[in-house]
């Protein structure tokens, strides 16, 4: 296993942070909002990721209703406004995360973040988290730029840091971030414990069950 990494790239929900419980939240707002029943949390990991509009449209699905497409905008808007007051309501780090990033900091790896979330929500949350010192690069949601699992997001990453994909580790809960990592060639870790789930042919390198395993990689 390469252990020379010079830079450890980290999905945000469902890798560093359990936020389910916030966006499930959210997500009930958007549903009762609209005369529609909420969901229990037991499906949680069916519905993150992907983004607002996704996780939307997950839920709508789930209960067996279409969306309006004019009214997306809207619903998203929804979705956003509650959400950016409640992001960190019930969310935190998972177990031994915060001692692995401090670890790569003495380390003086270089440590990132690559998240379909929107920029200014994800640099919120690692702030009220207090942990927005320790990213060298926060990649996420803007206009223009393509979400996981396209490569555009690890491709930025790549060029604000000059690096090349073979010194890059990417850390994600699903085929989102797997299938971006192995298409460029980064080494792909998934973490069993976060929201997702992977398929083959879209394997990773590496799996881990806990965040504590992460530590044998650097």
């Amino acid at each position: 296993m390469n252990k020379n990494f010079k830079c450890v790239a980290f999905d945000l929900d469902g890798t560093l942070i359990d936020s389910g419980p916030d966006l499930l939240d959210s997500l009930n707002f958007v549903l009762q909002k609209n005369n529609l029943n909420t969901i229990d949390s037991s499906i949680i990991g069916n519905l993150v990721g992907g983004g607002a509009e996704a996780m939307i449209r997950k839920g709508y699905r789930y209960l067996n209703k279409k969306i309006e497409e004019k009214k997306m905008s809207e619903l998203i808007n929804q979705f956003l406004e509650y959400y950016e007051s409640n992001c960190t309501k019930k969310t935190k780090l998972y177990p031994n995360i915060s001692e692995i990033l401090k670890s790569l900091k003495e380390k003086e790896i270089k440590i990132c973040i690559c998240t379909n979330k929107r920029q200014y929500l994800a640099e919120k949350i690692i702030k009220e988290l207090q942990i927005n010192n320790i990213f060298d690069v926060i990649v996420g949601s803007q206009k223009s730029v393509k979400l996981k699992p396209s490569t555009e997001m690890l491709e930025i990453l790549l060029k604000k840091l000059l690096l090349k994909p073979e010194s890059v580790i990417f850390i994600g809960d699903s085929m989102n971030d797997i299938i971006p990592a192995n298409t460029l060639g980064m080494t792909s870790v998934f973490v069993e414990y976060g929201y997702g789930e992977i398929k083959h042919p879209h394997k990773a390198d590496y799996q881990v069950s806990n965040a504590k395993e992460l530590e044998n990689f650097f």
